[in-house]
């Protein structure tokens, strides 16, 4: 009996040893270390999970089972290293399963990496092999198991009760792994220190036994609510102050899909070049993030670690802009071509505070939605129907746009429902005729000429035609805002939500390499805010003729910014950034590769600097005062955190 025992032992052990091999394989790709910081508890959880072998007297079972779990980690490695390399470093966790629907829509064949299948494919076989070996030349044939269970639950339960132990009573690196209530606000780095299936086991234990939510009392929260009043703004010694100066005005917010300033020219899009010259510009504009979450930040200023549930919870955004406009008399009306329930938004949006929601159901209820291989509705188009919807009441209004077109892929052709992409009408609207004769007149540059992929300058051309649509489109509505007389009366914020990653062009245009995601010049995108009162306000209090500003700004801004504008109190807890007139800077926290950066340094926690290199916190006034601003912005997180799950509701 004790050696069928130990034939359980060596069948754990196999499982062991190539649990290891995919971690340093994933490990390596995702540029960890070796093995696991905190090797010991990435280890005793794999020797509990393949203890379950134990409870299967047949080694055939505890084959399927053990077999069952490689090919688990086999699939999580190539996930995450497919995340990795195509999303731009973001780490899979089972709340992506949330939008697994939206992943399927915007999957695309080359997103596959056909040297990592081969690698994980090459580990699963040998594996396989190994079990197969180690059974033939060394297992024995048992006809009767009388006492079996007897030895293996016993060293089971051994197991369990010295992992209980260890986790309750002891080393600190156990301790800490206890102690973990959030995987999501870290995750690389909590991966890195404990390994995936430290990681994993988290993951679980939080989502579904809710083991890491040390939530807060409402009372306690409430006491903790800071008041931002309109005094707080320090700008009475200005020419013009920016507090208030706009009460009761309009606000227009549009999200530009992929928007990079490099593709603002003064030829090709000349509504964006006016924008950025006789607006306010801020080069110096960041932001790494999903779609949907850029899109929310923009609209609330923070964003939940966990996410928004909407399908499983309801929230409570009392707080949010739009539902504080909406209070104030505002039309607040939300539009982007798209269905509504993508991302949950006909869900998501109107519980953020807006009154009305304009989706492809809406905009375009008589045609079939696109295919996600760029024959993308125009924006130019859709600016045309929303006017249907827009400037039709006698009260201030809050509109939010999402443009579409830029989304990518470019110059691919990947046959949907409604034919090949947008290329030919881009062609018929000459759209790539003004692109060559620009660059024939030297007023052009395809940045992309001398990639070392040669589909790329193609690429290039393609993306600087949709965003030439998204151009005209703005132009209708300048346009309309000039008919109407409300230039002056509407403040028009535009700012990019994610950086051009669509066939890791990203890495290209930035000279970086496949899977380093720590240069912050990656996720620069445009940002610019338009109104010619407050265009003279800024040269007035500044003293100069130049409306380049080159402060660090993110989305975590608008809001903020909005908020001083507008001269509308509010509770900073529900803002995580600062208003873009602020003496005060902010950092960035991407929520998709959980990190920290402004425009020089570049953090996985929010304690030690990773980019640049060598940097001694203590001895460096500017990267400490990056490091005191990431932990306040990691504890502002967590406090929403608690906010968030203690006023939501299951559905």
């Amino acid at each position: 009996m004790k050696r069928l025992v130990i034939e359980k032992l060596c069948l754990m052990t196999i499982f062991i040893v190539f649990y290891l091999i995919i971690e340093m394989v994933t490990f390596r790709w995702l540029r960890f270390g070796f093995l696991p910081d905190v090797f010991f508890v990435d280890i005793f959880i794999a020797l509990i999970i393949s203890s379950m072998a134990l409870l299967f007297k047949s080694h055939r079972i505890s084959v399927i089972y053990l077999s069952s779990l490689i090919f688990l980690f086999l699939l999580i490695s190539f996930t995450n290293q497919t995340m990795n390399l195509e999303l731009n470093g973001e780490i899979f966790t089972l709340s992506h399963f949330h939008f697994l629907g939206e992943a399927t829509h915007v999957f695309l064949i080359e997103f596959i990496h056909i040297d990592t299948l081969l690698v994980l494919i090459s580990i699963g076989l040998m594996y396989g092999l190994t079990v197969y070996i180690v059974k033939k030349l060394f297992f024995q044939t048992y006809l009767y198991h009388k006492h079996y269970y007897k030895q293996a639950l016993t060293l089971f339960v051994s197991i369990i009760l010295a992992f209980t132990m260890i986790v309750n009573t002891g080393l600190s690196g156990f301790k800490d792994f206890g102690r973990i209530s959030n995987i999501n606000l870290f995750k690389r780095e909590t991966i890195e220190a404990y390994g995936l299936i430290g990681f994993y086991y988290k993951d679980v234990d939080i989502m579904f036994f809710n083991q890491g939510n040390h939530i807060s009392d409402r009372e306690e929260l409430d006491s903790q609510l800071e008041y931002h009043s309109l005094n707080d703004y320090a700008d009475a010694d200005l020419d013009i102050p920016y507090t208030n100066l706009f009460r009761d005005k309009n606000v227009i917010t549009i999200m530009v899909e992929s928007g990079q300033s490099f593709a603002i020219n003064e030829f090709l899009t000349p509504n964006l070049y006016d924008l950025t010259n006789q607006g306010l510009y801020f080069p110096n504009h960041y932001s790494e993030n999903k779609t949907n979450v850029s899109e929310i930040i923009g609209i609330l200023g923070s964003y939940p670690s966990e996410g928004i549930l909407i399908n499983q919870y309801q929230y409570d955004f009392r707080y949010s802009l739009p539902k504080m406009l909406s209070e104030r008399g505002y039309q607040t009306a939300y539009f982007h071509e798209n269905l509504g329930s993508f991302y949950h938004r006909e869900n998501i949006i109107p519980s953020l505070g807006f009154d009305e929601v304009y989706m492809h159901e809406e905009l375009f209820p008589d045609e079939d939605i696109y295919g996600w291989g760029g024959d993308y509705t125009l924006d130019s188009r859709t600016m045309d129907r929303m006017f249907d919807f827009m400037f039709t009441k006698d009260q201030p209004f809050y509109y939010f746009w999402s443009s579409l077109v830029s989304h990518g892929p470019y110059n691919s052709n990947y046959p949907s429902d409604r034919g090949d992409n947008n290329m030919k009408k881009f062609r018929d609207l000459g759209y790539f005729s003004l692109i060559d004769l620009a660059e024939s007149r030297g007023d052009w540059v395809n940045l992309m000429a001398d990639s070392e992929d040669e589909r790329d300058p193609g690429r290039f051309r393609f993306y600087q035609a949709t965003m030439m649509d998204f151009d005209v489109a703005l132009g209708k509505l300048m346009d309309k805002l000039e008919e109407k007389n409300l230039i002056d009366d509407t403040i028009i914020l535009l700012y990019g939500d994610h950086n051009l990653y669509y066939h890791q062009m990203h890495l290209r245009l930035n000279g970086v390499e496949e899977g380093e995601i720590h240069y912050p010049d990656m996720y620069k995108t445009m940002f610019m805010i338009y109104n010619p009162i407050l265009t003279n306000a800024y040269v007035s209090n500044h003293q100069t003729t130049s409306t380049r500003v080159e402060k660090f700004v993110s989305p975590y801004d608008i809001v903020p910014t909005f908020y001083q504008l507008l001269g509308i109190p509010h509770y900073k807890n529900f803002v995580l950034g600062q208003s873009v007139f602020s003496e005060e800077s902010s950092v960035f926290y991407s929520h998709k590769i959980s990190s920290f950066f402004n425009q020089e340094f570049f953090s996985y926690n929010n304690y030690s600097i990773f980019y640049p290199e060598d940097i001694l916190v203590n001895e460096d006034l500017d990267a400490l005062n990056f490091i005191e601003k990431t932990r306040k912005f990691s504890e502002d997180l967590v406090w929403l955190d608690q906010w968030v799950a203690l006023m939501k509701n299951k559905k």
